[in-house]
């Protein structure tokens, strides 16, 4: 994210001339510019800027409240997982000889979901 941020930085500075630290030095503009055009083009630089700021942190809170989001969207699945992983654990315990192979069967299914669902929330 700082990256863009960056380049959205760098691109808004070089569309109202100004150069990045990191550019070669700019060269002064002609000394006859009227004083009026400075004025204006200095303004609409900072309304530029200024709308820049606004965009950029409005998608950095949008990006934090999708994040905590998919964060809680994330431990809910974790906690679901976990119920049927120890539903089918305790069905495993009290099995009969019958229902054995189904039980041993979910106990499986749950535990590779649980699994996939602990993979999900450590990305």
């Amino acid at each position: 994210m700082k990256t863009l941020m960056h380049i959205v930085i760098v691109a808004s500075l070089a569309l109202i001339g100004v150069a990045p630290a990191s550019a070669e030095p700019a060269r002064s503009a002609p000394a006859a510019a009227p004083v009026a055009d400075r004025g204006a083009t200095l303004q609409k630089a900072r309304e530029d800027l200024n709308d820049w700021r606004l965009k950029l942190d409005a998608f950095a809170e949008k990006a934090k409240t999708e994040s905590q989001a998919a964060r809680a969207e994330a431990a809910e699945d974790l906690n679901r997982a976990w119920r049927k992983t120890k539903d089918a654990a305790a069905r495993l315990e009290t099995a009969s000889a019958a229902e054995w192979a189904s039980a041993k069967a979910k106990f499986k299914k749950e535990s590779e979901a649980m699994a996939a669902s602990w993979a999900k929330v450590r990305r």
